[in-house]
């Protein structure tokens, strides 16, 4: 299955995007927009520079976010011209209802390691939650800032970023983090496991599971 895939919504009033914006660290996200119709919060990426502030990435329909932007400082409001689809928000409904059927008919098992979830500061441990998490994926804002509190909270000691992604948001885990952004990085991956005196688990327990 393929988001291609997916029919578009049935009441279509223009095109999505995606913005990014930065507020007060102790700032609320959702209080900004709670007079602000067709603008919704899609990801809490956390403290950035100083530590005075916090990222977060707004989706809507572009004239809302152009509207909501024109009542900000210049510049305050960066709207992404790549990205037509409002991410983590209640505009994706229609993926998630043409993904309902196949959710329900999967099966899914109690995950052998826990899954930390960026919705909330929590351990997914069974089946239903993991299924639950694709159930609102595509229409509930995310948060950087609960899946590290929750790593830090099971005691994680490293931690892998895979693939492209803005790297500077996992840097204010009380843990180390290492990007490893191509084949290339695969290396120095395993290398920082030696470098920080991690002990890995043994391989024949995970067979025998």
């Amino acid at each position: 299955m393929r988001l291609r895939e997916v029919p578009p919504p049935a009441a279509d009033t223009g095109p999505q995007a995606v913005a990014m914006l930065r507020i007060p660290y102790d700032t609320a996200p959702g209080d900004l927009l709670d007079d602000v119709p067709d603008v919704y919060l899609s990801a809490d990426l956390g403290r950035v520079g100083t530590g005075q502030e916090r990222m977060v990435l707004l989706g809507g329909y572009r004239s809302a976010l152009q509207r909501f932007g024109e009542g900000l400082p210049a510049g305050a409001l960066h709207v992404s011209e790549d990205h037509g689809a409002a991410f983590h928000s209640p505009l994706q409904r229609h993926i998630s209802d043409f993904l309902e059927p196949t959710l329900d008919a999967m099966t899914f098992h109690d995950p052998r390691v826990p899954v930390h979830s960026c919705m909330e500061r929590k351990a997914l441990t069974t089946a239903d939650e993991i299924r639950d998490l694709f159930h609102r994926n595509p229409t509930a804002p995310v948060s950087v800032p609960h899946m590290i509190g929750g790593l830090e909270d099971s005691g994680t000691e490293l931690g892998l970023v895979l693939g492209p992604a803005a790297f500077g948001t996992f840097q204010n885990a009380s843990f180390p983090v290492v990007h490893v952004e191509s084949p290339d990085h695969v290396f120095e991956a395993m290398t920082a496991v030696y470098d920080f005196g991690i002990e890995l688990p043994s391989t024949e327990a995970g067979v025998a599971q």
